[in-house]
């Protein structure tokens, strides 16, 4: 069962035809009084719950309501649905618990999408080892057996198969890119393309055409069509290493990339979709550059959904 708390109930009718119309149970309520109470006494799969219930934009409300439901149902992911406006405040949100947040108007697939993510993570999770077939695991070249190895690779077996964000935390030469690979190998997607890409060594000027690609006589130089890094990972998975080394203008067009599933090559003006899987990997510490504001906090929360720390070879 998934719950909706909105007290749009236009937002409500919307969400609920959309959701059952792809196999879904689906219940609404329209205000934090009732949302409690259903929580109470029911364990919904999954929550879909706007951040403002009365004329205030403020989102103390909806943080309020959703740390209540986490205290009730700390286990249920918890969808944040936002305008653009308040993305800041959703970056509150993931902070107090929550999963993901969507922003209004929502893309239909894309939120079906992080619905059908987050419900199989929590699967998995529920499942605990019996759900992971040791026999079947490919460890991509990985060697060891100490229990921080041994705890890392049981994450990477139960996210595998599921679409979620991952980033890779980790001191140099730790094997960050063979957990990407392991990801990807174990996923649904392994018969697609892994696209490796240093962030590190891409420069400010050519990130746009390194990561979307250019159509020739977009700029001095560009003397024939380039397919971009994101094209050619298409329905496969994306790694992304370094990214810490992003500056914060390249930030800000890997978020729209993130949050959109869409990005422009350079001299067209047509939108293109992409289907992908996110890996991130880095060795600097970005909470602390989010701190800085070095790094930004709406594009952290976004690609960190699931967070592997690698251990120290030494």
């Amino acid at each position: 069962m998934i719950l909706i708390i909105d007290d749009d109930r236009a937002v409500c009718l919307s969400l609920e035809l959309l959701l059952k119309r792809a196999g879904y149970e689906v219940t609404s309520v329209s205000n934090q009084a009732d949302a409690i109470d259903y929580v109470r006494g029911n364990s919904p799969q999954l929550v879909l719950m706007d951040m403002n219930f009365s004329r205030s934009t403020s989102g103390d409300e909806g943080l309020i309501l959703l740390r209540q439901v986490k205290l009730f149902r700390p286990a249920v992911p918890v969808i944040l649905m936002t305008a653009w406006g308040s993305i800041p405040l959703a970056v509150q949100g993931i902070q107090a618990g929550a999963s993901d947040f969507i922003t209004k108007p929502w893309n239909n697939q894309l939120l079906l999408q992080r619905i059908s993510t987050l419900l199989d993570i929590a699967g998995r999770e529920d499942e605990g080892e019996s759900a992971v077939d040791s026999d079947g695991f490919d460890r991509s070249f990985i060697i060891g057996n100490s229990p921080e190895l041994l705890a890392v690779l049981d994450t990477i077996k139960r996210v595998a198969k599921t679409d979620a964000s991952v980033l890779i935390m980790g001191e140099n030469g730790t094997g960050k890119e063979l957990i990407a690979q392991a990801l990807h190998v174990n996923s649904r997607r392994k018969s697609k393309p892994f696209v490796k890409v240093n962030l590190g060594g891409v420069s400010h000027s050519l990130f746009e055409s390194e990561m979307f690609g250019h159509k020739k006589g977009a700029f001095t130089g560009a003397t024939a069509d380039r397919e971009g890094r994101f094209s050619v990972a298409d329905k496969g998975t994306i790694f992304l290493d370094e990214i810490g080394d992003l500056d914060m203008s390249c930030q800000v067009k890997l978020l729209r990339v993130l949050q959109e599933h869409t990005f422009e090559v350079l001299g067209e003006s047509t939108p293109r979709k992409v289907d992908i899987r996110v890996v991130c990997a880095t060795n600097a510490d970005l909470a602390q550059m989010v701190r800085d504001r070095t790094f930004r906090e709406d594009l952290f929360y976004r690609i960190n959904l699931i967070t592997v720390t690698l251990p120290p070879l030494r």
